[in-house]
């Protein structure tokens, strides 16, 4: 298993390396293919989240079209308890999670360091867009709004709900905002105005990051990984600013918004539509002129949970016949083990 795993590994490597090599002689302004120089990057941290990359995968390379077959990384915390080995090949990448193994009990820090360790390799390879999805998201079309192109350093849209959160446009950042403002540089008064997509109301950057892209030669992930590693070993930080559940839940979430802010200019962040992050959970919280009626509009739906919670979730919006047979039979593969 271990051999096959490594000589899957090597012939992978020898891929990206000669899209790489070939993408390389041509100047930054573009590609001679579609998604010749894009990879993604998704994580599994139980066996159930590796079913649901399982069907991800198998969504992309699909129904991805110039996306289907570009690399993909998957990042594990632990190789030893979760099932991946079908998924090695194919252009798949496994790889054990690199960060101190006490953050993993602080709700999805992980992330951050998974992105910070495929930064990297992309970076090294000449990868132009890094694609973040993560497990629960399923790609329905082509994924032409997070190819960057040489044109954007990153694509993002509003988070879906403010929740206790999000803060006022030129507002000054309150105590859980601030330190993070401190150590991003930003400041409140130059920050442009955003959105949320469910409940409407208006804030400063704050970003989803359950699906976005960004160039991965910019650092974003590896800082992003440094500032949340800074707030995670901050003993007095998390006593007295993280003290709810949705404040340590949205950290990871927050800090990666400053970052973003701090490091790309408004007119190189690509507002990423709706159709290609639809909140699959939250449909009956979005104002009507947000919702969609077939799930046929969408290029990429965010399950999140839906799928270990609701077994009639087929019910909920409309598809037609094709893709609905599509969807069944991805979700019956979901489901078994």
């Amino acid at each position: 298993m271990k051999t096959n795993r490594r000589v899957g590994h090597l012939l992978l490597a020898g891929v990206i390396a000669l899209s790489a090599a070939k993408a390389g002689a041509a100047p930054s302004s573009g590609r001679d293919k579609p998604g010749q120089r894009i990879a993604l990057v998704t994580y599994a941290a139980s066996e159930e989240q590796a079913r649901s990359v399982r069907a991800l995968v198998r969504s992309i390379r699909e129904r991805g079209g110039a996306c289907k077959s570009v690399p993909i990384f998957i990042v594990a915390p632990d190789l030893g308890i979760i099932t991946l080995d079908w998924l090695m090949g194919d252009k798949v990448e496994i790889l054990p999670l690199e960060m101190e193994r006490t953050f993993l009990e602080y709700p999805l820090a992980l992330k951050a360091f998974a992105a910070a360790q495929v930064e990297k390799k992309a970076a090294a390879v000449g990868i132009d867009t890094l694609i973040w999805l993560d497990p629960g998201v399923i790609v329905l079309k082509p994924l032409d709004a997070l190819d960057l192109k040489n044109d954007f350093d990153a694509a993002v849209r509003p988070v879906t709900l403010a929740n206790t959160i999000g803060i006022p446009p030129q507002t000054a950042p309150n105590d859980y905002w601030q330190p993070i403002y401190k150590e991003t540089g930003l400041d409140y008064n130059a920050l442009p105005a955003f959105e949320t997509i469910a409940d409407s109301v208006k804030i400063q950057p704050y970003f989803n990051c359950e699906v976005f892209s960004f160039n991965p030669r910019l650092g974003i992930a590896a800082e992003w990984a440094r500032l949340l590693t800074r707030f995670l070993k901050d003993n007095d930080h998390q006593k007295s600013v993280c003290t709810t559940f949705l404040r340590k839940l949205f950290l990871h979430q927050a800090v990666l918004s400053a970052v973003i802010a701090s490091r790309i200019k408004p007119e190189r962040i690509k507002p990423l539509p709706l159709t290609c992050s639809y909140p699959f959970s939250q449909h009956d919280r979005l104002p009507a002129a947000k919702k969609i009626s077939s799930l046929d509009e969408v290029s990429l739906v965010i399950f999140d949970r839906t799928w270990q919670q609701d077994r009639k979730w087929l019910e909920r919006i409309p598809a037609g016949e094709t893709l609905r047979e599509w969807l069944l039979a991805i979700y019956q593969e979901y489901l078994s083990d």
